[in-house]
């Protein structure tokens, strides 16, 4: 049996779910492949910034993310481990937005929001998703692609789509079969953990937010769901050089030295997760009518959180681009144009912002490197003292992603004066900040 669609999705994770709920609330035929047989509950992304928050806004479901989660208006802090000098070094406020009024992040397990989305998704007549379907293979002809997917018994499925979007994660199958490099590196200085754990770290001063900073026992330490349900997330690390079955061992000493509060400790661990961290990213996120999104596009370490805040970025541009293929009767010969938009667009954003931001926050939590250390000292210290500096660190995660991704000449002018200015703005007032922070 072949089956046909506009657009068929493979990887229903929350990236391609929100894809796949864009796309069919535009009318436009979407299936979604997952080779798992349900969500996934494992540790994995749980912060989500204005920027995806204002697309959850857009699709109708920010209210329901914000209830089944942590709503942080709390900003950042960071500190030093509870079992070293247990101090607090910085902190970065929640900042007030320039526009809208999301000037909040959230905290919320990635299955949760993957069920979320799944369910609005499920109630457009034009979405359809197939869970125990695994990407085999595919093949482009002229006006459409072929994907070829098996069962666990073994029995394949034919479809066909206009285009096909791989959201299957950093070890894309989908990506592989279209032989795209997947340029950059993996960390080999540490084995990362994720723990899910239940343990009152509110109680102890703790906001929702931490950075805790030290050469061996650094770690993010979050809230991962709503304070009735009380779980929390800590990100760390341990040697590379222990076995996988003989991290449990290791577990509880790392523990010791990261949890505050009175001894015997008192915790419940939900979920422990271990995993190597990449920062790599596709030399090209497009070939042909085959889009790469999301893990499948980019990976960066977890620690500063921009991990499925940039897939689902990728989707909002995305879902601005790909409808417009399907105009004037589903004969619109400009989707080339259309989807080297989309992937230039990502890549340069990936290359020039996220992944620096992702190695500068891992390095500042652990590195002892004189530069590094000195950087870091600089940016406390402007924390610190001038209450300026913190607002304008807290203003630059409420962007948005633009309606017009296609702006006449003159906007395009008008926005590159307003970008130089507001560049020069910065840098004036990163120099004014910095002196007065050294002459407090």
């Amino acid at each position: 049996m072949h089956e046909w669609y506009d657009v068929v999705i493979i990887g229903a994770g929350p990236v391609g779910l929100f894809l796949g709920l864009n796309l069919a609330r535009e009318g436009i035929e979407v299936l979604v492949l997952e080779a798992e047989a349900d969500i996934v509950p494992s540790p994995r992304a749980l912060m989500y910034f204005p920027i995806v928050l204002h697309e959850f806004e857009r699709l109708g479901i920010l209210d329901e993310v914000v209830n089944a989660g942590y709503k942080n208006q709390e900003g950042l802090c960071f500190r030093t481990p509870a079992g070293g000098s247990d101090k607090v070094l910085a902190k970065i406020p929640p900042g007030k937005a320039p526009k809208g009024t999301i000037d909040f992040g959230v905290q919320l397990g990635q299955h949760k929001l993957t069920s979320i989305i799944r369910k609005h998704a499920r109630e457009c007549s034009s979405f359809s998703l197939r869970y125990s379907a695994r990407f085999v293979d595919l093949q482009e002809e002229d006006d459409y692609v072929n994907v070829e997917a098996s069962s666990p018994d073994g029995n394949r499925s034919f479809f066909s789509a206009r285009f096909v979007v791989g959201c299957d994660g950093a070890s894309s199958s989908v990506r592989k079969a279209l032989q795209i490099p997947f340029e950059g590196f993996t960390w080999e200085d540490w084995r990362f953990l994720a723990i899910n754990i239940r343990y009152d770290f509110a109680a102890h001063g703790y906001p929702a937010a931490n950075h805790i900073l030290d050469p061996e026992d650094w770690a993010v330490i979050v809230r991962a769901s709503n304070v009735e349900e009380g779980l929390w997330r800590i990100a760390t690390g341990i040697s590379p050089d222990i076995p996988t079955d003989e991290i449990e061992k290791h577990l509880s000493a790392k523990l010791e030295r990261l949890l505050p509060g009175p001894r015997p400790l008192q915790y419940e661990i939900a979920a422990v997760s271990p995993y190597w961290a990449h920062e790599r990213v596709a030399s090209t996120f497009r070939s042909g009518r085959v889009i790469l999104c999301g893990d499948a596009a980019h990976v960066n370490n977890p620690l500063t959180a921009l991990g499925l805040t940039t897939g689902l970025v990728d989707v909002a541009v995305l879902s601005r681009l790909l409808p417009k293929a399907f105009e004037g009767n589903g004969n619109n010969t400009s989707w080339p144009i259309l989807l080297d938009k989309y992937s230039s667009l990502r890549r340069n954003d990936f290359v020039n912002n996220v992944r620096k931001q992702a190695i500068q926050g891992k390095l500042r939590i652990h590195s002892t490197d004189p530069k590094v250390v000195a950087e870091r000292d600089d940016f406390f210290n402007m924390l610190n003292k001038t209450l300026g500096f913190g607002m304008f660190i807290a203003s630059t995660m409420h962007e948005t992603v633009p309606d017009d991704l296609f702006p006449s000449p003159l906007a395009r002018m008008a926005t590159a004066i307003a970008n130089a200015w507001k560049l020069i703005g910065t840098i004036v007032m990163i120099i004014w900040w910095k002196t007065r922070a050294s002459t407090s």
